[in-house]
């Protein structure tokens, strides 16, 4: 899998986010995704990134909260074959995807029957991602 900037036609741009092992993470990447949204239940403020590296790594970014208190975290994310490796600077976790999409349709609540939709969803955004 490839997600160069030439074959893609975006270029790549240093990026330093906080929040990587209580430090920055200074990296070459392209932002791919983001988006916001208000908890209302811990009335914060939630912005999430993903960035695609030329590596092929996946940088997902979290930033939480409200006024001046700010949660930073950083993961670093491989996905080779059926498994995903995730670094949060501190720790290292590898998971078979399978695990990976069964933790999160648990967190989310899905209902029987949805996971498979959800699933294929998620894959292919995987795959336009790192393709």
């Amino acid at each position: 899998m490839d997600i160069s900037g030439e074959r893609t036609g975006q270029s790549f741009e240093e990026f330093t986010l906080q929040g990587y092992q209580g430090g920055d993470f200074c990296f070459r990447g392209r932002l791919f995704s983001e988006g916001s949204f208000f908890d209302e239940e811990s009335r914060a403020l939630i912005r999430l990134r993903l960035f695609a590296l030329p590596d092929n790594r996946l940088v997902y970014s979290v930033v939480s909260g409200s006024g001046e208190q700010k949660d930073r975290r950083v993961y670093v994310l491989k996905v080779e074959n059926d498994v995903c490796h995730i670094d949060n600077g501190s720790q290292n976790l590898t998971l078979p995807l399978e695990m990976l999409f069964s933790a999160v349709f648990g967190l989310c609540g899905l209902a029987d029957g949805r996971e498979n939709e959800l699933r294929a969803a998620m894959e292919e955004s995987l795959n336009v991602v790192v393709a």
